[in-house]
């Protein structure tokens, strides 16, 4: 480990050791992160350019920012990058893609897609924002170093919600709420849909109204409905003595990362926090917030003033808890003044419960980590990429891939547009003629032409389609056979290089592909012209 700062054995199990999940089943913390760092590609270029930042990342929120970092700065430094490709304020490098005023926005508010040009072909397309971004880091020099699961992560998790929420920020109908009505954001009747929390309709607010400082943080769809909510913490305490406003872990309607990630951005945006808890991998941890600016919190050591008397309402915590009832303080971190757990249901520190036999014959099933609630059988399934296990009844949101022989979720896939097969998106082939996605080259093939057949323009010369009509025009043709000449379809730009080439002769506005070798002119042209010659002088004698 001479190029990694684990701090020995110890430090590295607690970055990347076994935990185990509701479920039962055993999972590698940072399992990502640990996929970069063991890259011998990588590790390769670090010590080629003794740089070693890209392998000096202990934490998922450093992991995002630095790749994006590098990849953005491999870009800039490559001459064989030369276009632009501006996606929300960021500037990365193609040989291939640019962007024009709308800056990847489609005219159609497609929140999936980004749209760009084609330089070979100058023709506006739009692609699935994840493999666009796909297609941009394969491109860079450091972004084929990347392991896939890097690149899967960067691609079709972060930057797939980021371009959502950018995209939703320019048309949303969405709005900010931060206030003290903390039973509103745990009452199902305002809620849209299920959001996943074991503290939904359990009368638990009085703990944020009266034992912490905090306001409840929500946004609201069109028809009044939460959509997304998080406690905000105003009054934290780091172990320098700096004041932070912390957003705690967020939930949404059915576990919707992008409404989680729209949240955070407007609270930024209107200059509510300070920080917040990170969305996706690692929020289950209590020490894995960010600052506004994507850098990790994880080594600041958090405190709340928090006023919790044995018989009091108690709320479940996801960071801050541990609590010390002496010191009136919870901690996002383990310590020696600490003398209650607030990661309970408990509905107090007496440990006094609900009585609720449904709850607990729920709690004795397993876990569904997609839709967050217990139920009797589970089985795995894939989104973003990673191995979820999701309510073996309700697999609505996943699409069965035959090819894989998984469920996936259905963003994640995509149905071709030939053969009507699903397939992953990752895998798919993407048709810059049908803008559409097949499963292989052959549907791709095919539906190509049949596409150009019925929208393009043959050219009978080249036996090749061309979109515009401008690219067609006519020559004469001579036929042996016939001793005639034969109109043809032809492209304009074989018929420059014919021209060029001194294998077709101009005369006038027509064009001919053979000349009689005796008088350079076109077969008959002469024998025409003394004909139109001869009626002119019979014409004027009249």
């Amino acid at each position: 480990m001479l190029y990694y700062n684990f701090y020995g054995y110890e430090g590295f199990k607690a970055l990347f050791g076994l935990e185990k999940r509701d479920n039962g089943a055993a999972v590698r913390k940072n399992k990502i992160l640990l996929g970069h760092l063991k890259s011998p590609v990588l590790l390769g270029y670090c010590r080629e350019h003794d740089d070693y930042t890209l392998l000096h990342i202990y934490n998922m929120a450093d992991l995002q920012k630095k790749v994006f970092e590098a990849i953005i700065a491999s870009g800039e430094d490559d001459e064989r990058l030369p276009y632009e490709v501006e996606l929300i304020g960021k500037t990365y490098h193609s040989s291939k893609y640019k962007t024009d005023e709308a800056k990847g926005l489609c005219e159609d508010l497609d929140k999936n897609s980004v749209r760009y040009i084609n330089v070979e072909r100058n023709r506006v397309f739009k692609m699935r924002s994840g493999k666009f971004m796909r297609e941009l880091i394969l491109e860079t020099e450091i972004g084929k170093m990347l392991s896939p699961s890097v690149i899967n992560w960067i691609s079709g998790d972060i930057f797939t919600q980021q371009w959502q929420i950018y995209t939703h920020g320019k048309s949303s109908d969405m709005k900010l709420h931060v206030s003290d009505e903390f039973w509103r954001i745990y009452s199902s009747k305002h809620c849209k849909g299920d959001f996943g929390s074991c503290m939904v309709n359990e009368e638990r607010t009085a703990f944020y109204r009266d034992s912490v400082k905090a306001k409840a943080a929500y946004i609201t769809d069109k028809a009044g409905l939460i959509v997304a909510r998080a406690i905000l913490f105003t009054d934290v305490t780091d172990q320098d003595g700096k004041k932070w406003r912390l957003l705690e872990r967020q939930y949404s309607s059915g576990g919707d990362d992008v409404l989680k990630r729209l949240l955070v951005d407007r609270l930024i945006q209107e200059d509510y926090i300070d920080g917040y808890k990170v969305v996706g991998a690692s929020c289950h941890q209590a020490n894995s917030f960010v600052d506004i600016y994507g850098n990790s919190l994880s080594d600041r050591k958090f405190e709340i003033e928090c006023y919790l008397e044995p018989e009091d309402t108690l709320s479940y915590q996801d960071s801050f808890k541990w609590y010390s009832y002496n010191l009136n303080k919870a901690y996002n971190y383990e310590n020696s003044s600490f003398s209650y757990n607030l990661d309970t249901t408990d509905l107090n520190l007496y440990g006094d419960t609900d009585d609720n036999e449904e709850e607990e014959e729920e709690e004795d099933g397993e876990w569904d980590s997609y839709h967050q609630y217990y139920c009797n059988n589970t089985r795995p399934c894939y989104r973003n990429g990673r191995e979820i296990w999701v309510d073996s009844e309700n697999l609505d949101d996943f699409v069965w891939i035959e090819s894989k022989g998984e469920y996936h979720h259905e963003e994640d896939c995509i149905c071709c547009d030939d053969c009507q097969t699903y397939i992953l998106l990752d895998d798919a082939i993407y048709s810059e003629v049908t803008e559409e996605y097949y499963c292989c080259r052959e549907c791709m093939e095919k539906a190509e032409e049949e596409f150009k057949r019925k929208n393009w323009n043959y050219s009978e010369y080249d036996d090749e389609w061309y979109e515009d009509y401008t690219d067609i025009t006519y020559i004469h043709v001579w036929n042996e056979q016939e001793c005639s000449y034969q109109d043809k379809s032809i492209s304009t730009d074989t018929l420059c290089r014919l021209l060029k080439n001194e294998e077709a002769w101009e005369f006038g506005e027509d064009v001919f592909d053979k000349v009689n070798p005796g008088t350079n002119l076109p077969y008959g042209y002469k024998l025409k012209k003394e004909m139109k010659h001869e009626y002119a002088i019979i014409e004027e004698a009249v």
